[in-house]
């Protein structure tokens, strides 16, 4: 945790923000973070994204992707855009850094970046990370993101999850991620007691 926060100030205080506004930052990451109904989208999500991205507005659209996580809603990433614009502008971060972070967040809603936009595939690579992981840790993600949709019945859940799966499926080469979701994948073809 300790590392997390020092990478956080690092990158957010270079606008010269005081040192206790970018400790607060910090403080309501992860307070947002450790809400109750997350189990998946937490910060040790967030510190695994941010472990695999560089570059300023990356690492800070790595902080503030799920920042807004609310299963309900279909505007999450729109809404997450929005508090890290405001987070971002009250540090003094620059109107171009505050753009590009709002607009790698809005990607992570489609998970979908053009070939030709560097910061977008990095941001998106990162966030789905975890489809390659270990069988053990991906299968922990997959019971962690049930438990976030514990109010969908466990038919619209099978529905809605393999329609995700798919597609992610359709734009992973890596083998592991694609043994990973062709599991998870059969596991929903048969309805759990």
């Amino acid at each position: 945790m300790a590392q997390a926060r020092i990478a956080f100030e690092l990158v957010a205080s270079q606008w010269g923000a005081p040192a206790d506004e970018v400790a607060a930052a910090y403080a309501d990451i992860v307070a947002r973070y450790a809400e109750p109904h997350r189990h998946y989208h937490t910060l040790e999500h967030i510190e695994d994204v941010v472990a695999h991205v560089d570059g300023t507005e990356v690492e800070l659209a790595a902080w503030y992707h799920d920042i807004i996580y609310d299963t309900s809603a279909s505007d999450s990433e729109a809404r997450s855009a929005v508090y890290a614009g405001e987070a971002l502008t009250a540090l003094g971060a620059p109107a171009d850094v505050v753009h590009e972070v709002r607009r790698l967040i809005l990607l992570t809603a489609g998970h979908s970046a053009t070939d030709d936009d560097a910061n977008g595939q990095m941001l998106i690579r990162a966030d789905l990370a975890i489809l390659s992981a270990e069988p053990d840790r991906y299968d922990r993600y997959a019971r962690d993101v049930r438990a976030e949709y514990a109010h969908v019945d466990d038919e619209s859940w099978r529905a809605g999850r393999a329609a995700v799966l798919q597609s992610l499926l359709a734009i992973t080469p890596d083998e592991q991620a694609r043994s990973n979701i062709t599991r998870e994948l059969s596991r929903l073809s048969v309805p759990q007691p």
